[in-house]
C-alpha cells in the first residue's frame, strides 16, 4: 500500500461525510478545488454550486447509510451513533491514483447543524489528524457547497506527488454527490 494513495483516499473520504477559492462555479459547474500542502498538513478546499435547495443537498450529503450507491469509492458507511446532532460513522473503501490503491477504514465523529454545515473529526484512522467543515449557502435557487478540511498524515511522504490525484478525486466526489441530488430532485419532480 503507498503511502500517497493512503493519503489521497481518506482525503477523497472525508470529503463523502461530507478552498482559497479562486472563482466562483455557477450553478451546475464544475467545483474549484484546492489542495495546498504546508509543513506536512494538507489543506483542502472544495466549492461546488448545486441548482437544488440547501434541504435536497443536505438530505444527499447527509445520507451517510447509503453514500455506496452513489459514492463509488465508498464500499460501506454505517452510523454507529446517533445523540441528537451528533454522529458516529464508520466507512471504508477503495481508494487510489495511478498503479496504487488501497483499502480504507474510517470513524469519524460529526457535529450537523441542519442545513446550513457539519464538522467532522477522524477519530480512527490512519492519519494523525483530520478536520473537516462542510457548509451550505443558498443562492438564487441553488446551494453552494464550501468544504474545507486540514489533514495530517501519519507518515512522512512526498506530498506534493499526490495533489493532482487529491484535486481530481474531489472533483469527483461532488461530481457524483450532486448527481444524486440532482436524480432526487427529479424523482420528487416526477411525483
Amino acid at each position: 500500500m503507498s503511502g500517497i494513495a493512503r493519503i489521497a483516499a481518506l482525503l477523497l473520504l472525508a470529503l463523502s461525510a461530507g478552498m482559497a477559492w479562486a472563482a466562483t462555479p455557477a450553478a451546475g459547474s464544475e467545483p474549484v478545488v484546492s489542495v495546498e500542502i504546508k509543513g506536512g498538513v494538507v489543506h483542502t478546499r472544495v466549492e461546488v454550486l448545486i441548482p437544488a435547495s440547501a434541504r435536497e443537498v443536505w438530505d444527499v450529503l447527509t445520507d451517510f447509510e447509503n453514500l455506496p450507491r452513489y459514492i463509488s469509492s465508498v464500499a460501506s458507511s454505517k452510523v454507529l451513533l446517533r445523540n441528537g446532532n451528533l454522529l458516529k460513522v464508520a466507512q471504508t473503501g477503495k481508494a487510489g491514483f495511478g498503479p496504487f490503491a488501497f483499502e480504507f477504514k474510517t470513524v469519524r465523529e460529526l457535529t450537523l447543524s441542519p442545513f446550513e454545515k457539519f464538522e467532522s473529526r477522524l477519530i480512527e484512522g490512519n492519519m494523525k489528524r483530520m478536520d473537516s467543515t462542510t457548509r451550505l449557502e443558498a443562492e438564487a435557487g441553488a446551494t453552494r457547497i464550501r468544504y474545507v478540511a486540514e489533514a495530517e498524515p501519519d507518515t512522512v511522504l512526498p506530498l506534493g506527488l499526490a495533489r493532482s490525484s487529491i484535486e481530481s478525486g474531489a472533483r469527483e466526489h461532488l461530481k457524483e454527490m450532486a448527481r444524486e441530488v440532482m436524480r432526487r430532485r427529479a424523482l420528487a419532480s416526477a411525483r
